[in-house]
């Protein structure tokens, strides 16, 4: 069973170093190369994803494709998480 306490905490940690690590405004990562999937699994972090995606922290660019494909963008809301206001 996934801990998405756990996993949720380490998404948005590891979304937030993405983000200012990056060079471009909104940097693009592949869901296959995020570490949180080693906690749950690519389908939990997939949930998570759609998540984060509704709260506006991201954006799937290919969610047409099998979600073992997908690339997402962070959104420059996701400082929200940072500040307090997600």
């Amino acid at each position: 069973m996934c801990d998405f306490e756990a996993l949720h905490y380490a998404l948005k940690e590891e979304l937030l170093k993405i983000y200012k690590d990056a060079e471009t405004p909104q940097p693009r990562v592949k869901i296959s190369n995020l570490q949180s999937t080693k906690l749950c699994g690519l389908a939990n972090l997939a949930k998570l994803i759609l998540y984060f995606e509704r709260e506006g922290y991201l954006t799937v660019v290919n969610k047409e494709e099998n979600y073992k494909e997908w690339e997402v963008q962070i959104e420059p809301s996701v400082l929200d998480l940072v500040f307090g206001y997600g």
